[in-house]
């Protein structure tokens, strides 16, 4: 892209966003799907895990297949907000919306060593800050795990939002779950709302005064609702409809697990069936420890919402991902309506666990795109219509919002 973009000053002007850690793009999927708004960069290292290297996780090629921009394959660490400008040419004060999701995954509960580790990604949390000190854009968003905010080190929580107040903005931080915004999955994530054109405004904000239906938030609900979608397209088939093998041992595993929300600790409990449990799973219950890692080798419940999409979700061992009663793990495009996005996303990346990371990885798109209202509210001074919170084509419908 060559010249400088104009900001936009006005509400018939089209904004525009950057994209940092854009992943598989399901931040960017509540802007550029919208008209309003029109993505001029991304960037991201494109690691699926450490020992992969740069370019593993194949994540560029998704979000351009989807948004019509290629990341740049850059280091954030290394990567300056100067060099990003001019490789998008977009100069400082010319940027309507920053999206920055750092990573989470030395923050979140889930792993150990996090409980007494900070590690040095976690200074991408601040690294956040030398870009919105640059560009400094007019609303910046950052989603990342609740520990973030409320973990053993939030200071770098603390030190983005002092950083940000004393640039001007009106920052809002907060821990959600996320399912009261009609994803159908039990997610709770921190959000991060920086504002310089007016009071930042939140999720709560946006919802104040309604609330989702409890039925649209199932498992039940959400495939079914792909499954009408996908019958009213006969014969369209892609990487999505597929969900990978499973060895002898974790097919007749899953084969005696109870439908509609079992786990391995119902196989514990028969003499007949702990023989089939995994060897670790076998001494947990052995030394009483049965609240340890419930949901793994578990199956979803058709009427509750589904457990946290993780990155590692390609496999039945790493969790509650199995369907409620086929055994089998979900398939990508299951998991992806369970996580937000779209139906018709797509997920072209050559490994297929790889597709499934994109998935556990994403900011649910559901998300983003009232993200993306609250970015319109912030820039215009009115409060979208309840039909311009909910995400087309995916799990969530306008009728499924009604007075709280």
């Amino acid at each position: 892209m060559s010249g400088v973009i104009d900001k936009a000053k006005t509400a018939d002007q089209i904004w525009t966003v950057a994209d940092l850690f854009s992943c598989g793009g399901g931040t960017s999927a509540g802007f550029s799907r919208r008209s309003k708004f029109r993505v001029v960069g991304a960037v991201d290292y494109e690691l699926a895990k450490p020992s992969g290297g740069a370019g593993s996780s194949d994540c560029n090629a998704t979000y351009a297949a989807n948004h019509g921009v290629v990341p740049l394959d850059k280091d954030l660490m290394v990567y300056s907000p100067e060099e990003f400008g001019r490789d998008i040419g977009v100069s400082p004060g010319h940027l309507d919306v920053l999206i920055s999701c750092a990573p989470c995954t030395n923050l979140t509960r889930a792993k150990p060593s996090n409980h007494s580790v900070d590690s040095p990604s976690n200074d991408l949390v601040g690294r956040s800050g030398d870009y919105a000190e640059h560009f400094l854009p007019d609303i910046m968003f950052m989603e990342n795990a609740r520990e973030l905010i409320s973990g053993n080190f939030n200071h770098h929580h603390q030190r983005l939002c002092a950083r940000l107040r004393s640039l001007g903005y009106d920052v809002r931080s907060d821990v959600h779950v996320l399912t009261r915004f009609g994803l159908p999955q039990v997610r709770e994530r921190a959000l991060i709302v920086a504002c310089r054109v007016g009071s930042a405004r939140t999720l709560e904000d946006l919802w104040d005064g309604w609330k989702v239906e409890s039925k649209a938030l199932t498992v039940r609900s959400a495939l079914g609702r792909l499954t009408e979608w996908n019958a009213a397209r006969t014969g369209f088939h892609d990487k999505a409809d597929q969900a990978p093998g499973m060895g002898a041992a974790v097919l007749e595993r899953l084969q005696a697990t109870p439908h509609d929300g079992g786990s391995w600790t119902d196989l514990a409990k028969s003499s007949e069936l702990a023989h089939l449990l995994p060897v670790a799973c076998a001494r947990r219950w052995r030394e009483g420890k049965h609240g340890s890692h419930p949901d793994v080798y578990g199956r979803m419940a058709w009427d509750r919402p589904a457990p946290t999409i993780k990155r590692e979700c390609a496999h039945v061992g790493n969790g509650r991902f199995a369907h409620p009663t086929e055994d089998r793990l979900l398939t990508v495009r299951e998991m992806s309506a369970l996580q937000g996005f779209p139906f018709d996303y797509l997920f072209p990346a050559k490994s297929l666990s790889n597709r499934y990371r994109h998935i556990g990885d994403a900011v649910p798109p559901i998300i983003a795109w009232q993200m993306a209202a609250l970015a319109v509210w912030m820039k215009t001074g009115v409060r979208p219509e309840r039909d311009e919170w909910v995400l087309p084509h995916s799990t969530l419908r306008v009728e499924d919002i009604v007075r709280a």
